[in-house]
């Protein structure tokens, strides 16, 4: 664990020293989810924003599962979609290579020429369980990110969810002992990314589990994709991530869902995948707006809220 964790030493639920801090959250962790449903829709209002009564529902669906689904009447243009955004305190966005100049990525399928169509989000290809910008570093960690749904595809293009923080407490519940792996900071490396004797992204390494130093939140930087990336070797290191894979696959805890059109999801950085997709010709193509934010969400405002990872 960094040296840098400053007061999240003594308050965090995510060390395994401060097991009765641990606890208390997890009890009322818990608690909420049992009295949620995770695929509740949340209507926007006519302006595309969450009235103040719900965007306290919404923030407390957020501590419960880490994302909230929501519906516009109307479709929204991207200025409208950050708005929404910055109801729930995410301003940092992030840009990355296939962005707009807005900051906002449409994932589309884009021409073979493209040079984004070696990325498999522009692409109709299945995505992987991963978690956004697990390359990134450090400093630019993705704690949030946000989807809006411009067209569905066809047929397929639904994603699959699970929530990190419900990653944790299983692991912990289940085998502790290889939290300390999780959290090692060699534990994960992601060469860098060269094109055309360019350096596109230097090479970066780090923890699955950390605990960011500024809101005490617990972030998780995770791929299931077998190439790029080189996982530490040793024993525990192993078992460590063969666990991860299991509990992926066992099902429990999986969150199924596919956005319809004027649908979409702000969640803090869960662990997701996505479904191939087939579109005809003749009609708009898949398109989803996607947002990612170096912020987490803000939950000061839900009520009973304490720290939970977001």
């Amino acid at each position: 664990m960094s040296a840098a964790l400053n007061d999240c030493d003594e308050k965090s639920p995510f060390l395994l020293e401060n097991e009765g801090a641990y606890q208390a959250w997890r009890a009322r962790k818990l608690k909420i989810r049992q009295q949620l449903s995770p695929d509740r829709v949340f209507e926007l209002d006519q302006q595309a924003r969450l009235p103040q009564s719900m965007l306290e529902q919404a923030r407390v669906q957020v501590d419960a599962y880490n994302f909230v689904l929501f519906q516009s009447a109307e479709e929204m243009d991207k200025k409208a979609f950050l708005e929404l955004n910055h109801q729930f305190g995410l301003y940092r966005l992030d840009s990355n290579l296939g962005a707009d100049q807005d900051s906002v990525t449409s994932l589309q399928v884009v021409a073979a020429s493209d040079e984004r169509a070696q990325y498999i989000p522009y692409t109709n290809r299945a995505l992987n369980w991963h978690t956004d910008g697990y390359y990134n570093p450090h400093e630019r960690r993705i704690n949030a990110f946000a989807l809006y749904c411009v067209h569905q595809a066809e047929r397929g293009g639904g994603n699959h969810l699970f929530d990190h923080e419900w990653m944790y407490i299983t692991i912990r519940d289940r085998e502790p002992d290889l939290l300390a792996a999780l959290m090692d900071e060699g534990l994960m490396r992601i060469p860098a990314n060269v094109q055309g004797n360019r350096v596109i992204r230097p090479e970066e390494s780090g923890p699955v589990f950390s605990v960011q130093p500024d809101s005490c939140a617990l972030n998780m930087r995770y791929t299931s994709r077998p190439h790029n990336i080189v996982w530490k070797s040793d024993k525990r290191s192993e078992q460590a991530l063969n666990f991860v894979r299991e509990i992926l696959m066992d099902g429990e805890g999986v969150i199924d869902l596919r956005l319809q059109q004027n649908q979409g999801i702000v969640c803090n950085n869960i662990l997701h995948g996505r479904q191939a997709f087939h579109d005809k010709a003749e009609r708009p193509g898949r398109l989803i707006y996607r947002a990612r934010y170096y912020d987490a969400i803000d939950l000061a405002d839900a009520p009973d809220s304490q720290v939970s990872g977001g």
